[in-house]
């Protein structure tokens, strides 16, 4: 249905925004009775209004009172550039497996600011139907990985044990961002992955898991870490060694040794502070 916002705003609508302000969570009969008036294109005119002051407890009574029974509509809103915002502000409050698709094909949305909003707006969605799209886009390098990950991090346990089921079919690119997102929520069973990641050569990955042994403080890692300063990047070296310093590993020293003479500045660097640091101990 197309949406007509030329017209005058009529008295009625700034009152009702004013009762609705007044109003508690929990919606008044008569309010209820004042709201069932009014058409689509008013509801929607109303919660433009008063969408930018509501709290979130409020916005969702209201949402769900005015469009529960209209989610096509509001989804079909999300086509129309002027309307996109206050479409996906509604749709948060919707729950359904066609809000959610929607809103997660809006992370590719070349306008920064509506990703942020879809991907908060996903975070009030049902976890159990946000987790397995997330999931599936993000194994298939379909959508950002921030933008993926800041909705996931949002859904707890079960975002969680997903991405450790999904670890295992994941290509490297993305198990670098399975890595990453157990890494941000502190999830230290990622420990079953790192010697098969420190193994790979794939650079992202292996310099993932470096740094999950850094984070989580595996330390029973360190001869495997050792093992990425023979023929490997410079990146890694430096991130090898800057793990081996952290642990204080002085089994490394010869290996280490030569890296003082090493052709890069960094890795050179890097080797020097491993032995300045022992030397202190």
């Amino acid at each position: 249905m197309a949406l007509f916002f030329g017209r005058k705003k009529t008295p009625e609508l700034v009152v009702l925004a004013e009762n609705i302000f007044k109003a508690p969570v929990k919606l008044p009969l008569g309010l209820k009775r004042k709201l069932n008036t009014l058409n689509f294109e008013e509801c929607w005119a109303l919660i433009k209004k008063v969408s930018l002051d509501l709290d979130h407890l409020k916005a969702r009574s209201l949402v769900r009172f005015l469009f529960a029974e209209q989610a096509e509509q509001v989804r079909a809103q999300l086509e129309n550039k002027t309307e996109i915002k206050t479409a996906i502000f509604c749709l948060q409050y919707l729950p359904a497996p066609e809000t959610v698709q929607a809103l997660v094909n809006l992370l590719n949305q070349h306008e920064k600011v509506i990703q942020l909003q879809a991907a908060e707006a996903l975070k009030n969605q049902p976890p159990r139907l946000v987790v397995p799209v997330l999931i599936e886009k993000l194994l298939k390098n379909e959508i950002p990985p921030a933008r993926a990950g800041e909705a996931l991090m949002a859904m707890g346990h079960l975002a969680q044990d997903a991405l450790l089921d999904a670890y295992q079919q994941a290509s490297p690119e993305a198990k670098v961002q399975v890595l990453e997102l157990l890494i941000i929520s502190q999830n230290p069973k990622c420990e079953r992955f790192l010697s098969e990641a420190l193994a790979s050569e794939n650079i992202n990955l292996k310099r993932a898991a470096l740094k999950a042994i850094s984070v989580f403080l595996f330390r029973d890692f360190w001869p495997k870490v050792v093992e990425c300063l023979k023929d490997s990047p410079w990146p890694i070296k430096v991130k090898s060694l800057q793990v081996l310093t952290r642990f204080r590993v002085g089994e490394a020293k010869e290996v280490v040794r030569p890296l003082l003479e090493d052709e890069d500045p960094w890795v050179r660097q890097a080797a020097q502070k491993y032995f300045t640091i022992l030397e202190l101990e």
